[in-house]
């Protein structure tokens, strides 16, 4: 009897310490790639283009005239797989500026169905004659999660959409719309026109 007893018991033993993993062994919990960004210098970008602005050396810059004087830019970043993509048109009255702008609040407005949060910031700086809006579209599926658009009121629109060339999740590429997004306010920062 005492016999099986301990037969018993170290089978046990042996079974319960067979069913027990090291903790190196254990399952992860699902993360993230790593993603190194580069560093980046900026340099002043004289084009064509009816304005000017400081560049990242991380970009390449895209022109593509378009008829009646208007024009699509691509300021493309291959290393991210991303593209802030600008258009550039002309103001014929003043009928057509706020038809553009409210073009624009009717285009963020598509992003509500996806997006979290939305933040506005305004852009005026009268000495440069530069006004315009920002726009942070926040969510894990949203397509585009920044935008803005500048206006000198008389002449000049431009808006610009960061895209990127894949399907995004958000939440596990907001170290590169943050570094994008820095480009794109540096921009804005930078903008002169001509």
């Amino acid at each position: 009897m005492r016999h099986s007893l301990y037969l018993f018991l170290g089978s046990v033993i042996l079974l319960l310490s067979a069913c027990h993993q090291s903790a190196s062994e254990a399952p992860r919990p699902m993360g993230y790639f790593r993603i190194d960004l580069p560093e980046r210098h900026y340099e002043m970008v004289d084009t064509t283009l009816p304005f000017t602005f400081e560049q990242s050396d991380q970009a390449n810059l895209i022109i593509k005239p378009q008829p009646r004087g208007n024009c699509w830019v691509d300021v493309d970043y291959p290393q991210l797989n991303a593209t802030l993509k600008m258009t550039c048109l002309n103001i014929t009255s003043p009928d057509s500026l706020r038809n553009l702008i409210y073009s624009e609040e009717k285009m963020v407005k598509f992003h509500y169905q996806k997006a979290d949060d939305v933040e506005y910031s305004v852009v005026r700086d009268e000495d440069a004659h530069l006004w315009g809006q920002i726009y942070d579209i926040k969510g894990k599926e949203v397509a585009t999660p920044f935008q803005f658009w500048l206006t000198d009121s008389a002449q000049h629109f431009i808006r610009a959409t960061l895209y990127f060339n894949f399907t995004p999740n958000n939440d596990s590429l907001q170290p590169v719309i943050d570094y994008l997004r820095e480009d794109a306010m540096h921009y804005i920062n930078t903008f002169e026109w001509k």
